[in-house]
């Protein structure tokens, strides 16, 4: 992954507000607000996200691939869809996603209406980076 085109997609993501940064390796899920995020910092092969009572270090050069996806939620009654970014390795396995802020939530993540901006920004925002450096767009049913 082009090192230039990975961190300024990392330091829009934390600048966004409303994101939520996962990490999940299967057994164990740790979710964590982007709010009051600083600026990354990338030192050598790390970039390291901190906000106030947490930090990740992520390992660039371990970063394969980049999905913007949009995928069916079939745990959480009605919100039909998530919206993310997900960071994965050479063998598929991901390291680390960024949610969006869903159009079926609000603020304080209680199920609202329908929210066309909120899924415009997310459409926005993964056309200003798909197709560079193989960033991709996934639909998962």
């Amino acid at each position: 992954m082009n090192r230039e085109t990975l961190t300024e997609l990392i330091r829009e993501l934390v600048a966004t507000d409303e994101m939520l940064v996962v990490i999940d390796s299967g057994s164990a899920v740790a979710e964590m607000r982007a709010d009051a995020v600083k600026e990354p910092e990338f030192e050598g092969r790390w970039a390291m996200l901190e906000s106030n009572g947490w930090h990740i270090h992520l390992g660039l050069d371990a970063v394969d691939a980049i999905q913007f996806v949009e995928a069916v939620d079939r745990n959480h009654d009605g919100i039909p869809k998530l919206y993310y970014v997900r960071f994965s390795d050479t063998d598929g396995r991901t390291l680390l996603r960024f949610y969006f802020p869903n159009p079926w939530l609000d603020e304080q993540e209680r199920p609202v209406a329908f929210q066309p901006g909120r899924l415009k920004f997310f459409e926005e925002f993964r056309d200003r980076y798909v197709g560079r450096e193989g960033i991709v767009f996934v639909a998962r049913e």
